[in-house]
């Protein structure tokens, strides 16, 4: 997904923080840990020459036999360091640290926090990434107040007290087995059922884990994509890429935008793309299941009833419920 030159250098100074804040914290944590227990640098310098050793070691042994089978040395280094960093973690545990807090303290350890996994993108690489391109999604600020921590049951009328711990275990499911790939979910019901609020739960917890995710109501998408790419710049060709590698993508309301040859073959395109590539999509719409299938063709309707677990919605209209109990 290409960025501008601008929007790259802007990611890439971000890792540079990250790593000159990480060096700042090791070295904080380090002066603690020695002004506590000077034997954990005895320790530390015993793991540097114990590694120049056996390093200067093997680079003999191979320069006198090229073709001989050094094994036994690397066998010997790894059970000396195996040893020696056994014991300085055991002193740190006993002494209240946790056995990992002389270690560099990387935000993404997946790329110790560089944005690359040799020369692919790192995934918090790509969420930064969609988070510069759809800046407008405007998940940021709904998040802080819809999630999983602020779900209650206390706006559900009856029928869905009922039905809800169900429909709720579905989506935290989703989010639990996430990293599994490619898994999808159709939300359908009346309007003010609360679709819109698992959504954004959904959304909010995979942010957190470092996911990336882009939201659109149906109308904001495909207004976005109404122009073929190629007659809307790299702009347009960086974004229409974003939308279909994204982890998950979020489109809302599917059903109350103008249904035509148009979006639903642009509908179909996305969505068989994100299929091929195992990227997750969550649909949420007011059709019920055979109207949503009149309006956007059996094509569609087939793929989602195949690859798609159906969540039903249903009881009042919360939102007039929030606003009648208000006024009260």
């Amino acid at each position: 997904m290409p960025l501008t030159n601008q929007q790259y250098d802007a990611i890439m100074r971000g890792y540079d923080r990250r790593q000159y804040q990480n060096y700042r914290t090791q070295r904080r944590r380090t002066e603690e840990v020695l002004s506590r227990l000077p034997q954990i640098g005895a320790l530390e310098e015993r793991i540097s020459s114990c590694s120049l050793e056996h390093a200067q070691r093997l680079i003999a042994l191979q320069e006198q036999e090229p073709d001989g089978n050094h094994r036994h040395i690397l066998e010997d280094l790894r059970a000396e360091l195996d040893r020696l960093c056994l014991e300085k973690k055991r002193l740190l545990t006993e002494n209240g640290y946790p056995a990992d807090y002389l270690d560099m303290p990387y935000t993404c350890p997946d790329c110790r926090d560089t944005g690359y996994i040799g020369r692919q993108k790192c995934r918090c690489f790509r969420r930064e990434e969609i988070r510069l391109l759809y800046s407008a999604s405007h998940l940021e600020h709904v998040l802080s107040e819809e999630n999983f921590s602020t779900l209650s049951f206390d706006v559900y009328d009856e029928e869905q007290k009922l039905r809800m711990p169900s429909v709720i275990r579905i989506c935290q499911d989703f989010v639990d087995t996430f990293g599994d790939g490619g898994k999808n979910l159709h939300f359908y019901g009346p309007v003010g059922t609360g679709k819109t609020f698992l959504s954004n739960c959904i959304a909010a917890a995979l942010l957190e884990q470092g996911y990336s995710v882009v939201y659109f109501t149906a109308f904001q998408f495909f207004e976005r994509f109404s122009l073929p790419v190629a007659a809307d710049g790299a702009g347009a060709a960086a974004r229409h890429e974003a939308l279909l590698d994204c982890d998950l993508l979020i489109l809302d309301d599917v059903g109350t935008e103008l249904a035509n040859t148009f979006t639903v073959s642009r509908l179909f395109q996305v969505l068989n793309e994100r299929a091929l590539r195992r990227r997750s999509t969550i649909l949420s719409t007011n059709l019920p299941p055979k109207e949503f299938r009149d309006t956007y063709s059996e094509r569609i309707f087939s793929r989602i009833s195949a690859s798609y677990t159906l969540v039903k919605f249903s009881g009042s209209d919360i939102r007039i419920r929030k606003k009648i109990s208000c006024s009260l």
